[in-house]
């Protein structure tokens, strides 16, 4: 599976029922932290091995699943010998029940927690450096780093030796990186990045964790990223839900995650699968590819937009309620056409120096008024192509720096400069045929 194997809390849908896990039949309950060893961990390694060239070890997954109660009917596969994902090893008709990973298999903040109690110190640096929005993180943070220290005596030794050990997130990434992303795309990648220091620089506060393991970059750089990219925000806590993190994102999903009354987690088919076919769900929303590519390190080259990147317009509610928001704000990759928000932003912005006429606009735009509303796109037509055809033109210009800057880095040291390039290019893509298809024919050109 890829790095880009995580559930999506946008994706999720909760159930009061508990008919949905009628498809598999629930064991009794064996709860995962009452550190029941489990026979299996006597086959394997008494650490893990978190180096990126470790190999990962996905042979005792499923068994140790099924060892603490999770079913399933869908098997794991790579292209590439390295990035796991899920597939469907059969014909699966839509409505099918193909996982089931009961709630005691989970980690949780809210599970670390009640385990650790509250960790007061750590909690006030996290506070101060991020706010308390962060804390659900690095409570999963420091579970996942308290279960690699125990070794083959932690309940979830074959799930985390079955984790990916390279990723391409933007916490992964380095300055050298940022370089050579676009703006929105670097800043998106630095977000990651800090978030990973915060938690790192908490978790001097957490007396349990060893010195050893707090100073070791490699293993809590390797935690965060299992953190960032197979947790899931789900009512202000953060959860990983073992097994159902080998679902792939895809921007036309073919798979839905639902829960019971106990919490458990049932993975169920919305359509017609092909045998071979991967299992889709999708992370977040799809409109937004860099911020994908950011937050896991894959670039998804089926989205269907993208933001089109204009970010000197200062927020306001007016701008705001006209859809000034990254995933509104589109340019479509398919056709190079353009989001109606984007001509209603600019447009209303345009305006800025004739009040009465920028009122009444967004007073039409907010009404429904359609007839006003394209009187006023029609007499500014010029100036807000104009507008849009100037930031193209230098976006695509800034592109072609940012191509040349990133040719001249040394690959074999800095390894993620190849899958920027890759976003860089989807990028390209998008504002070229924007440029070709609904700019140039406005100004006459061929």
């Amino acid at each position: 599976m890829k790095t880009k194997s995580m559930i999506s809390a946008r994706c999720f849908i909760f159930l009061a029922s508990s008919s949905i896990s009628a498809a598999f039949v629930c064991p009794p309950s064996n709860p995962i932290s009452a550190r029941i060893r489990h026979p299996l961990h006597q086959q394997l390694s008494s650490y893990i091995e978190v180096d990126e060239s470790a190999v990962r070890d996905t042979t005792s997954l499923t068994q140790w699943a099924e060892g603490y109660g999770a079913q399933t009917v869908v098997d794991f596969t790579t292209y590439d010998g390295v990035d796991m994902f899920a597939f469907a090893n059969e014909d699966i008709p839509a409505g099918s029940a193909i996982m089931y990973t009961p709630a005691n298999m989970f980690i949780s903040s809210y599970g670390a927690k009640e385990e650790f109690g509250t960790l007061e110190k750590a909690e006030k640096m996290i506070e101060d450096l991020a706010g308390p929005e962060q804390l659900p993180m690095f409570y999963v943070f420091v579970k996942l780093l308290y279960e690699y220290e125990q070794g083959t005596e932690s309940p979830w030794f074959p799930w985390l030796n079955s984790l990916p050990r390279v990723f391409d997130s933007g916490a992964a990434m380095t300055p050298t990186c940022y370089d050579c992303l676009p703006p929105l795309a670097a800043k998106y990648a630095m977000a990651e990045r800090v978030k990973y220091i915060n938690c790192k620089q908490a978790l001097r506060e957490v007396d349990f964790i060893s010195e050893e393991t707090k100073k070791n970059d490699a293993v809590t750089k390797w935690a965060y990223n299992v953190l960032g990219t197979r947790s899931f925000e789900v009512g202000g806590e953060m959860i990983i839900v073992p097994m159902a993190d080998m679902f792939n994102h895809g921007s036309i999903p073919n798979v839905e995650i639902h829960y019971d009354e106990q919490g458990s987690c049932n993975a169920y088919t919305t359509m017609d699968i092909q045998a071979g076919s991967p299992l889709l769900i999708c992370y977040a929303n799809p409109y937004n590819p860099s911020a994908l590519f950011a937050k896991y390190g894959f670039l998804d080259e089926n989205a269907p937009a993208t933001f089109c990147k204009i970010m000197d317009i200062i927020p306001s509610t007016e701008n705001r309620n006209l859809g000034l928001s990254f995933s509104r704000m589109l340019f479509y990759h398919e056709n190079g056409g353009i989001s109606e928000e984007v001509f209603d932003v600019l447009l209303f912005e345009h305006l800025s120096g004739e009040w009465q006429s920028q009122k009444d606009f967004y007073n039409a735009c907010m009404n429904g008024d359609a007839e006003t509303k394209a009187a006023y796109h029609q007499q500014y037509l010029g100036e807000v192509m104009g507008r849009l055809k100037k930031h193209v033109d230098s976006f695509l210009v800034e592109l072609d720096k940012l191509d040349e800057k990133a040719a001249s880095k040394d690959i074999a040291t800095h390894t993620r400069i190849p899958k920027i390039m890759a976003h860089n290019a989807f990028v390209r893509e998008v504002f070229e045929r924007v440029k070709q298809n609904s700019i140039d024919p406005v100004f006459g050109y061929q």
